[in-house]
């Protein structure tokens, strides 16, 4: 347990880290970049999203049988599944390469915005291209390190890459070159962090792995591929999900109105990416207890686990319907407020909604269980799609954020009753157990936040912190004598105690 504690915490610092850097950087992208070329950003950050699923689901599918493997000491076994996916991800790099070089000789004017600008945008997708061909073949030492449950180290890497990266932007980004430092800064970082960690697992504490060519194997590709493909389906449903609002308010409205979706949608997408965060590592883990049949250990921490995933996140999510408006209006500028409330709403539903069951995905995916998802997700991708290209001619901005809510409320309460089915409990049970401690502390939170914003105007950081500061004093207070049972009562009180200075 002691092993999961730190790879979360760990994940959740990377994430911090990150959201640190996106409050600090993201005025200086939208001012430098201009609406078009920011607009061009996020659409190719969502094209890039889609490419990802070339690896047709070998990631989780990687980190779930390296763990698998790693618990029961199969050495030769993972040898041959670092060398299997080495070669399959690296021959998808080699073609996204000559894509991306294809289209940045031929056809660079479909993203310009005049012909002047076709250099910048050859020169875009040419480094987008280079990124890729290493990028891809890193994704095998990447999921390796989470299959050995070693996420603390690669975070550590990425916590010193995104600074350096990022300090580079803020001190050298202008106008002129915006696009393609930042490009640049993105393509140079990623590969760095991505030969370091192949680097890392050639060292005999990390089992010696190196590319093998000759123990590379059709076998085991065949049975990755064939549970990968679960995996593939779900992420391209989730793909569509999340990157398709974007290009949609392109496609229909242009370039120039996707940061007035982008920035709101960007601030709730944190909250989802601390979610992911916080829930990433048991993936392996649960793998881990699978494999050695505690069946009885997996349930308790489940049910733990998600009470406290729920208990961070719905605050959060609640606070940020309140108070992400105003802060957009003063993070960015008041010109992005128009629709940012209610897009914020929207988003903010779509977002908790699956998080009141936080661990679903990680745990059908741990026990071999998630063709549930690879049937749910394209369906709820497809609502989202269609109804979005609707409504996006009738509300704009706001149509497609309503586009992307109307699916979970026939997947969420799906998903939620197979896993406690799996599980061993009633959803009953799961609900008393992991929803019901937060509601009431999170209501208290929400009224008192509520009440501050209508009478007192949030229209400074200092004005923001406070009422923040407000907000989550309460909804903690509560949440500990609610939320938590008197066993947690009494092991947070020792251990307050223990770092209180003695007299």
């Amino acid at each position: 347990m002691k092993t999961i504690l730190v790879n979360t915490g760990s994940n959740l610092g990377v994430t911090l880290v990150k959201l640190i850097i996106t409050f600090v950087m993201t005025p200086v992208f939208v001012h430098n970049l201009g609406n078009y070329d920011y607009g061009i950003w996020e659409i190719i950050g969502a094209v890039l999203g889609y490419m990802g699923l070339l690896d047709l689901g070998m990631k989780p599918t990687i980190s779930r049988f390296a763990a698998k493997y790693h618990a029961n000491d199969e050495k030769d076994q993972l040898q041959t599944l670092y060398s299997t996916s080495l070669v399959f991800l690296g021959l998808i790099g080699v073609v996204l390469l000559v894509f991306f070089v294809t289209w940045g000789f031929y056809w660079p004017h479909l993203l310009a915005e005049g012909a002047s600008d076709i250099e910048k945008y050859s020169i875009l997708l040419f480094i987008i291209g280079a990124q890729l061909f290493i990028v891809f073949p890193g994704f095998v030492a990447e999921s390796f390190l989470e299959g050995f449950q070693k996420y603390y180290l690669k975070n550590n890497i990425t916590i010193v890459n995104s600074i350096i990266g990022s300090t580079i932007l803020y001190f050298y980004m202008t106008p002129d070159n915006a696009l393609i430092l930042l490009a640049a800064a993105n393509a140079i970082g990623l590969s760095i962090k991505y030969i370091i960690y192949t680097g890392m697992l050639t060292r005999a504490s990390f089992g010696g792995l190196k590319p093998i060519f000759r123990k590379a194997s059709w076998v085991s590709f065949k049975e990755t591929a064939v549970f990968g493909f679960k995996s593939l389906i779900q992420g391209i449903a989730s793909r569509i999900e999340i990157g398709t609002d974007t290009i949609v308010i392109g496609a229909f409205l242009g370039p120039a109105m996707v940061p007035f979706y982008a920035i709101p949608a960007n601030l709730i997408s944190y909250i989802r990416n601390i979610g992911w965060t916080l829930t990433h590592a048991f993936m392996p883990f649960f793998s881990s207890l699978e494999a050695q049949n505690k069946k009885d250990e997996m349930r308790a921490i489940y049910l733990t686990a998600s009470r406290y995933v729920v208990a961070f996140l719905l605050p959060l999510c609640v606070g940020a319907s309140v108070v992400g408006g105003p802060f957009i209006g003063v993070w960015i500028g008041e010109e992005y407020l128009e629709s940012a409330d209610a897009i914020i709403l929207l988003l903010v539903v779509y977002t908790s909604l699956p998080f009141i069951n936080p661990f679903s995905s990680r745990y059908l995916t741990a026990t071999g269980e998630h063709g549930l998802l690879a049937k749910l997700y394209p369906v709820a991708a497809a609502v989202n799609l269609v109804a979005s290209i609707i409504l996006v001619h009738y509300w704009g901005v706001v149509g497609v954020a309503v586009g992307s809510v109307i699916p979970v409320f026939f997947v969420v309460p799906i998903v939620m009753k197979r896993c406690c089915d799996l599980i061993g409990i009633s959803v009953i049970r799961y609900v008393k157990e992991a929803i019901m401690p937060v509601l009431i502390p999170t209501l208290c939170m929400f009224v008192v936040v509520f009440l501050i914003r209508m009478n007192w105007p949030l229209t400074s950081y200092f004005k923001i912190i406070t009422t923040v500061g407000v907000g989550g004093t309460i909804y903690s207070i509560l949440f500990i004598l609610i939320g938590m049972n008197s066993r947690e009562r009494i092991w947070l009180k020792t251990k307050l105690k223990s770092r209180l200075p003695k007299a």
